[in-house]
């Protein structure tokens, strides 16, 4: 490897994991109630689910809860597209309450400095995440920004390019991190990485390599596996 190789590469996930706040989420639900009467209700759910009130099968996030909750009230596939698009739209355009986690930016900086290759990869579509990464002053802090990713069935296609193109010399320096097991954490420890699993509603999905309620209890883990690499 030489001095201009990564010594490792961090994925990260947008929603939930770069980007905190739940009212993207609120914005989906409020935009599906408003195209199919039958979901009325979806956008009330979705708090109560949110606040641990209201279990719903197969959610791992909000955003799979809006859909589970919408899809039995009989929504279309056209109706969810329609609605997650102006849901985006409004978080382009600034609206609602989000942020950063705490410490990302130094995290970042250090990663950079231990020369790893930081990649944020999501299945959104690249509106509204531009604008919201520049407001964070976190536009130039990614090597790559990979949208539309197609998770989890995308994901095993895109951890490999980069572990290739990064020319990774061990498994475990592929490390990967998000909220929704299936999406950002299983893909990575099937091929041997270090897997960061946020596990807001403590479901414990299956096994990672470091898990926390929160991005910010992982930062440890991810300075421990960055100085690792060394």
């Amino acid at each position: 490897m030489s001095s201009s190789d990564p010594s490792a590469a961090l994925v990260l996930d947008f929603d939930g994991t770069v980007c905190i706040g739940d009212d993207p989420v609120h914005f989906y639900a409020e935009e599906v109630a408003a195209r199919h009467p039958a979901a009325a209700d979806v956008p009330d759910q979705v708090r109560q689910f949110l606040a641990g009130r209201l279990p719903v099968e197969r959610a791992a996030d909000g955003y799979q809860a809006v859909h589970r909750l919408s899809q039995a009230a009989g929504v279309s596939r056209e109706q969810f597209v329609a609605a997650y698009l102006a849901s985006r739209e409004r978080l382009e355009a600034g609206e609602g309450d989000t942020r950063a986690p705490h410490g990302l930016t130094a995290l970042l900086e250090e990663l950079r400095a231990a020369r790893v290759r930081i990649v944020l990869v999501t299945n959104s579509p690249r509106i509204g995440i531009e604008r919201w990464l520049t407001s964070q002053d976190l536009d130039h802090r990614f090597d790559e920004v990979v949208t539309e990713a197609g998770k989890p069935q995308g994901m095993p296609a895109i951890l490999a390019r980069i572990a290739d193109e990064a020319r990774l010399a061990r498994p475990v320096t592929l490390g990967s991190i998000g909220d929704v097991w299936a999406n950002d954490v299983s893909p990575a420890m099937d091929r041997g990485g270090t897997g960061f699993f946020i596990d807001r509603f403590d479901r414990r999905d299956g096994p990672s390599s470091h898990t926390g309620a929160t991005f910010e209890d992982l930062l440890p883990a991810l300075r421990g596996w960055a100085g690792s690499l060394s």
